[in-house]
């Protein structure tokens, strides 16, 4: 009889701790606090100056990408390709940039890519 009052009490506590769990995870999350935190897909102007600058349609330039593999004592990290506008330019077969955009897509932290849109002649 007093083992199952204490499995019934350890099934109780369990159960409160899981749902205060969940709870708090429930509320971080729409309160925005994990917001990006599973998927990021964003493009900022690298200038934001445009004053002068013809519009031109947009020309994919380098990109570089990032995967981190996440251990318990240490996080290894390989980068590899370019962001430079200069190569950006090169891929694009471009002379001339008048802006250009940076457009990062990240799962979890795990796997980021970053990609230079160049635009120019």
């Amino acid at each position: 009889m007093k083992r199952r009052v204490m499995s019934m009490r350890k099934r109780i506590v369990m159960g409160r701790t899981i749902a205060v769990a969940v709870l708090l995870v429930v509320t971080m999350g729409l309160s925005g606090c994990l917001s990006g935190a599973i998927y990021t897909h964003t493009t900022v102007p690298l200038d934001v100056n445009l004053e002068g600058a013809p519009a031109h349609p947009g020309h994919r330039g380098g990109s570089w990408k990032t995967l981190v593999i996440p251990l318990y004592v240490a996080n290894p990290r390989f980068d590899w390709g370019s962001t430079a506008i200069g190569d950006a330019l090169e891929q694009a077969d471009l002379d001339t940039a008048y802006y250009a955009d940076l457009e990062t897509f990240s799962v979890l932290g795990i796997w980021t890519q970053r990609t230079i849109h160049v635009y120019g002649r």
